[in-house]
């Protein structure tokens, strides 16, 4: 009985005969089986807060309600540390098993605000704790809650990808419309972790409950993709597509024809999507195996170590134009949502410099494909952003944040 079902799906399974640098885009599905009994690994959790001025009221005391919510639902065996950051940074529970809740709970109670903010110096102290438990089969999950810039934006990414080493996974919370979603977006993303965008403070206990549910999920880890393309065949980008979208970076094998992409991990509560988009050669009618996909993983609750499971893509070549124009709506539709970021982003970037015309064309492309493809909270979001864009000539913070942070979390469609 196989843990994980791993399929692979093309846009078209068939390509014109003799043409050169068609494009392809390929759906690589991996599926954990509903029917296995994974177990439960021990959660390795890092709660990092932002104390600046401005957390002051609301925002720090929801924070300090759901981060005490989150270690009452903690396992004894579960391990759990705290840390704040303005312009110092401070352990307010150090890392530990969460049996010790009657210490940490009164801890975390006298968190109060301070002055400014380097977030950076608040993932280095936290990721320091969570490395305590080094060398034992857990789950490494870290949480950021912030509401502001930060200095440093620069050495966040950077202390960032010095702890992807260690399998930490990073989910990202900005409330309000001061801070930088960019960053926090590139953060979880490097990660594969989750970016949430709160509008308001009461929001933060009921999504840290949610992403806290989400890393228990985790049961398969040391996660890689590997690529390995006929001779001709061009990758042009990998990305996750779903549960939440995230561009992923791929290390070429010195053959030139093998990549290898670290997913990190796989919850099982969930499918995991993977978007491969390619460049076929020119080729003579016929078969051809262009890719072979395969996920290379370990379930430390089932000791299984080094699993492989493989899927090969085959391109019909053709001159029949017919076939050739046939498509996978499942796939398009995936695909169209990264689009659909793109787009987005894109939008944004021309309403900063003040092309409100091209703006406008991009988020009507957007909005547009988000109804097709059936998400309604993120139609409505770009509707508001295209009406401000219209009334005022730009698009404020807040609804920039939403519209941005919301084309990142893809929707499932029906298998096609």
């Amino acid at each position: 009985m196989a843990e994980l079902d791993l399929e692979c799906k093309l846009s078209r399974n068939y390509a014109l005969e003799n043409v050169a640098d068609s494009l392809a885009y390929l759906l690589i599905k991996a599926t954990p089986n509903p029917t296995i009994n994974f177990g439960s690994l021990p959660l390795n959790l890092g709660i990092v807060i932002d104390v600046s001025a401005s957390m002051r009221g609301d925002k720090i005391r929801y924070a300090r309600e759901a981060s005490k919510f989150v270690v009452e639902s903690l396992s004894p065996d579960d391990m759990v540390s705290v840390v704040i950051f303005s312009d110092d940074t401070r352990v307010v529970v150090p890392h530990s098993k969460a049996r010790e809740k009657s210490t940490m709970l009164p801890a975390i109670d006298k968190i109060r605000p301070a002055s400014g903010t380097r977030m950076y110096k608040g993932i280095e102290t936290a990721a320091a704790e969570m490395r305590k438990a080094a060398g034992l089969s857990c789950i490494n999950f870290m949480i950021i809650l912030t509401d502001g810039e930060t200095e440093g934006e620069e050495q966040c990414l950077s202390v960032v990808q010095q702890e992807m080493r260690n399998r930490f996974t990073i989910s990202t919370f900005g409330i309000g419309d001061k801070y930088n979603e960019r960053l926090l977006k590139a953060i979880a993303d490097a990660t594969l972790g989750k970016i949430y965008h709160l509008q308001t403070a009461e929001q933060i206990k009921a999504h840290f409950e949610a992403e806290v549910k989400a890393a228990r999920a985790v049961m398969i880890t040391n996660v890689t993709l590997n690529l390995s393309l006929a001779d001709g065949v061009g990758l042009e980008e990998v990305n996750r597509i779903f549960p939440n979208s995230a561009k992923l970076e791929s290390i070429i094998g010195a053959d030139g024809k093998t990549y290898a992409v670290d997913i990190n991990s796989l919850a099982i509560n969930e499918p995991s999507y993977f978007g491969v988009k390619m460049v076929l050669p020119a080729r003579a009618s016929g078969p051809a195996t262009e890719v072979q996909a395969s996920l290379r993983y370990d379930i430390p609750s089932l000791e299984i170590v080094g699993h492989v499971d493989k899927c090969n893509v085959v391109v019909e070549y053709t001159r029949d134009h017919d076939l050739c124009g046939r498509t996978n709506r499942e796939v398009i539709t995936y695909f169209n949502q990264l689009n659909v970021e793109t787009l987005i982003n894109q939008a944004i970037e021309e309403t900063k410099v003040g092309n409100v015309a091209e703006a406008t064309k991009m988020l009507t492309q957007a909005q547009m494909l988000t109804q097709k493809i059936g998400n309604t909270a993120l139609t409505q979001c770009i509707s508001q952003a295209s009406e401000e864009l219209n009334e005022k000539g730009t698009i404020s913070s807040g609804v920039m944040k939403t519209v941005r942070v919301g084309a990142s979390h893809t929707v499932k469609i029906d298998d096609q």
